[in-house]
């Protein structure tokens, strides 16, 4: 992969985003879909590593070497499994691993975009035109404790009173509330 390729891509996310996350969403109860989005990326809080091999030592090393100088860690994945359910067993897998202190940061949380993931309806991406022809995924890092957190705050203002594609919006928050209280039972 050339760098031109990777800046394409990271152009292409940004653009993405500010298109489909960071604006007011009725399905959102009028929150954007992701409400800390345009933010995080004034802030210059996001960052966008790449994985151009099969092996996932890449993402072993993002994870054991964290920077907390980012809130997002995207790791664009241009090796990525063919097979979405295998894809995403995986994520939920080293969701499991870090859990278990596996990294030496049981406070990192990992979600997984695939290629063949189902749209999102709840998020307007019809119009938005890719300007990228290679296929990628994307995994996202983040800190488990601050996701919850921020969580939290939107649950009480309706944030999450909707399905989210193909996935209970509910189950996610559950599993993912299950490893944050494995973290905080960790340190006690």
């Amino acid at each position: 992969m050339n760098k031109v390729l990777e800046a394409r891509v990271c152009e292409e996310i940004r653009a993405w985003s500010s298109y489909a996350l960071e604006k007011p969403n009725p399905n959102y109860n009028d929150f954007p879909a992701c409400p800390f989005a345009a933010k995080a990326w004034a802030d210059r809080k996001v960052d966008i590593q790449f994985k151009h091999e099969v092996s996932p030592l890449p993402l072993y090393s993002i994870l054991k070497n964290y920077n907390d100088d980012f809130e997002l860690v995207i790791v664009v994945d241009f090796e990525y499994d063919d097979d979405q359910e295998r894809y995403h067993n995986y994520l939920d897998g080293i969701n499991e691993v870090i859990s278990e202190n596996c990294f030496g940061d049981r406070d990192l949380y990992v979600m997984g975009f695939h290629p063949e993931d189902e749209t999102n309806e709840t998020i307007e991406t019809a119009n938005f035109d890719s300007t990228v022809e290679y296929l990628y995924g994307m995994i996202f890092v983040q800190r488990l404790s601050l996701l919850c957190k921020a969580s939290e705050k939107l649950m009480s203002k309706g944030y999450y009173d909707r399905d989210h594609g193909n996935y209970e919006v509910r189950q996610i928050l559950k599993k993912r509330n299950e490893l944050y209280r494995r973290i905080i039972n960790a340190r006690d």
